[in-house]
C-alpha cells in the first residue's frame, strides 16, 4: 500500500466514499474484484462474495470499467456474480485531463441488462447503478 492510500486519500478514497453509498442497515454481502474495495468492505463490515456466476451478492461494485470491450466484460462479471433484484454500482473517477463519457458507462449498463439505471456526480465522480433483473423474472 503506498502512502497516498495508506492516508486515506487517491482510490482509497474513492473506494470508501462508494462502500458507503451502500444501503444502510445490516450487512451486505458484496461481490468486486478490486482490492481497495476489498479494503473498504472490510473496515466497513460487509461480508464478501467472490466474483464468481450464481455468487448470490446483494451488491457487486468496482471503481471504474476498463476501456473498450473489456469494460462490457468486466461488467457483465459483476452482473453474473449479483443476485436477482441486487445492485450493480460502479465508481468513474476522472484522470487528468480526460472527462468520462458518461453515455458510454450507461450503455455498457444497458447492454449488460441492468435496470432502473441511475447516475450522479459527486466531488467529480460519477456513480452509475443499476438493478439485476434476470430474464426469467421480466417475463412474468
Amino acid at each position: 500500500m503506498g502512502l497516498i492510500e495508506a492516508l486515506g486519500l487517491g482510490s482509497a478514497r474513492d473506494a470508501k466514499l462508494l462502500v458507503a453509498r451502500l444501503p444502510a442497515g445490516a450487512p451486505l454481502t458484496v461481490a468486486t474484484g478490486d482490492e481497495r474495495v476489498v479494503r473498504a468492505l472490510q473496515k466497513a463490515q460487509h461480508h464478501l462474495a467472490t466474483l464468481t456466476a450464481g455468487a448470490g451478492a446483494d451488491v457487486s461494485l468496482a471503481l471504474g470499467l476498463p476501456d473498450e470491450d473489456a469494460g462490457l466484460e468486466a461488467l457483465l462479471a459483476l452482473t453474473r456474480a449479483t443476485r436477482d433484484g441486487g445492485l450493480v454500482s460502479i465508481a468513474t473517477v476522472p484522470l487528468l485531463g480526460r472527462t468520462i463519457d458518461r453515455a458510454r458507462v450507461t450503455g455498457l449498463f444497458l447492454r449488460a441488462g441492468l435496470v432502473d439505471l441511475a447516475q450522479d456526480v459527486d466531488g467529480g465522480v460519477i456513480y452509475t447503478t443499476g438493478r439485476v433483473a434476470r430474464l426469467e423474472r421480466r417475463a412474468e
